[in-house]
């Protein structure tokens, strides 16, 4: 019998943790997922931007990548006390920073959304977000930039408890790979 996955969440006070580098769908799928799964979806940067009243590119020429990466960890910290049911798309460093992967172990559970280098290079340069960590590389930069930047954050993303290929990063199989992964969870734990 397959559990109302919102109710279950709700029950279990478990968070859905989307994880992965920028540009990797964590809002985009997140939104459908958490759809598809009754949960409120919340996106972290957006949350941040609220709280702050300044755009992420705002905050890091304001209080630099280590200000912005403290807002973070302080975010994330009040998110777990507050949130008990929902899906969180994380920004692409915070689980690379400050201890926030063991945080986002403990209180829910991770999902990395792994894309290979090339494609999300192209996803980037493509885009029309700002990301201040890029924003001044071109296309072949960009593509030498995020291979060495993504096998270093790699190093924590592999850290989360389900790991996503490409091919399986549709909502419709990400839904339904949470209600299994979640039928698999005893009522009590």
């Amino acid at each position: 019998m397959q559990k109302d996955v919102g109710l279950f969440l709700k029950a279990k006070g478990m968070i859905i943790f989307f994880v992965g580098y920028m540009a990797s769908g964590k809002s985009t799928l997140g939104k459908r997922v958490a759809k598809h799964l009754s949960i409120p979806f919340f996106d972290m940067d957006k949350e941040i931007e609220k709280e702050a009243e300044m755009s992420i590119p705002d905050i890091f020429k304001t209080y630099g990548e280590e200000g912005f990466r403290r807002m973070e960890t302080a975010f994330l910290s009040s998110f777990i006390k507050k949130e008990k049911h929902a899906l969180l798309s994380t920004g692409g460093g915070t689980p690379c920073f400050n201890d926030n992967m063991e945080l986002l172990n403990k209180n829910g559970l991770t999902v990395y959304l792994n894309r290979p280098a090339k494609e999300l290079a192209n996803r980037i340069h493509h885009s029309k977000k700002s990301r201040p960590l890029v924003d001044y590389m071109n296309l072949e930069e960009l593509e030498k930039f995020i291979g060495m930047h993504l096998s270093e954050r790699e190093l924590y993303y592999t850290l989360s408890q389900l790991n996503i290929s490409r091919d399986n990063q549709t909502s419709q199989n990400l839904t339904n790979l949470l209600r299994h992964y979640l039928d698999d969870v005893p009522e009590g734990n």
